[in-house]
């Protein structure tokens, strides 16, 4: 079993782009209602500890650096291992979760990012954009949520079908996933 301390260790040193799998905590998934979402995931799959965290303080960044109107409501939860987060885009710069979910606007889950760690610093993240480049790459989103995270989307989808998510995690935000983690083991 993963433990919390495996998930949030030091993460692995970064050199190619394979070495951000090393670093998975979070399997990141998109639905059209949270709600549903919570209740499909806890009775289909058995994740029974999944809360809504609160979004007001966080803000979306787009590839030139400008700022952009974002909504969405996201619950996290766990069953002793890996995060799993739902998110419900709501309004503003939300297509690039919606873009996975049924065209057809009928319920869904659908797999949308994984998320890995890189430690904290200025420094890392241009290295991690510098990398990036080198397979024509970049961070097309970066949410920041001031003292808890920043995570940068990167658009890996034509070729794995899902986003990659890397995230420098602040220690609040490592309490409160851990506390996610011993909850529900």
């Amino acid at each position: 079993m993963t433990t919390t301390k495996d998930l949030f260790s030091s993460p692995r040193p970064v050199s190619a782009i394979s070495d951000l799998f090393a670093n998975i905590w979070q399997l990141g998934y998109v639905c059209t209602d949270l709600d549903k979402g919570m209740d499909y995931m806890r009775e289909q799959f058995g994740l029974e500890h999944c809360i809504e965290v609160p979004t007001d303080t966080a803000r979306v960044i787009d590839s030139d650096g400008e700022e952009l109107p974002w909504e969405a409501r996201i619950a996290m939860g766990a069953r002793g291992g890996l995060i799993i987060e739902l998110i419900e885009p709501v309004s503003g710069e939300v297509e690039f979760y919606r873009r996975f979910l049924p065209e057809d606007g009928s319920f869904g889950v659908r797999l949308h990012h994984l998320a890995t760690q890189v430690p904290l610093g200025d420094d890392v993240w241009d290295d991690m954009r510098a990398l990036l480049a080198k397979s024509d790459l970049r961070f097309d989103y970066t949410v920041l949520i001031p003292d808890r995270v920043r995570a940068g989307y990167v658009d890996t989808s034509p070729q794995l079908g899902h986003l990659l998510e890397i995230c420098q995690l602040q220690p609040a935000d490592i309490e409160t996933f851990t506390g996610i983690v011993r909850d529900s083991s």
